[in-house]
């Protein structure tokens, strides 16, 4: 088995609210329980993020990962341009730097091996996008379904439990 990357399933957002607070949202929870009888059954590891943790209890009792969390950012609600610039590789103003997302990901992978974590999709895009060369991390982010699997095989993305 390789691990799988799983973003979590719709959330309501709220700039009111911290987002590590942001629910599922309740019309998006069939799709995530779609999802889970199609996985494998693996252990389960999640960030510390509200809507990953809702997210993985359909697929088993998660382990609580910090490293897992989404890209720290402010909240903006038009942010597609901020998106680009940053899914390019330069630096954006209040955002965590993209070798730092990455790096985290890489270690909550190398200390829970072969497992289905479910994560976030700038951070994933980036992880995704560094693993797999020809990936485009902008366009990676931009076509991600919530919930959405994948998993590297050898260099490339591969998309799972979807029909």
């Amino acid at each position: 088995m390789a691990p799988i990357l799983v973003r979590h399933g719709l959330s309501l957002p709220d700039p009111e609210t911290p987002s590590e607070s942001w629910p599922l949202d309740p019309a998006g929870r069939a799709d995530i329980a779609a999802l889970a009888v199609r996985l494998p059954s693996m252990p389960i590891v999640c960030s510390h993020m509200r809507r990953a943790m809702e997210t993985a209890e359909f697929f088993g009792v998660p382990t609580i990962d910090p490293r897992l969390a989404e890209v720290t950012r402010p909240f903006v609600a038009d942010a597609e341009e901020s998106f680009a610039v940053y899914f390019s590789g330069q630096a954006v103003d209040g955002w965590e730097r993209q070798s730092d997302a990455i790096a985290r990901i890489e270690a909550s992978l190398a200390d829970h091996g072969d497992a289905i974590y479910v994560t976030h999709e700038t951070v994933l895009s980036l992880f995704m996008a560094s693993r797999c060369p020809a990936l485009d991390a902008h366009s990676f982010w931009a076509h991600l379904r919530n919930p959405d699997a994948w998993s590297i095989r050898q260099t490339e993305a591969v998309r799972l439990g979807r029909e």
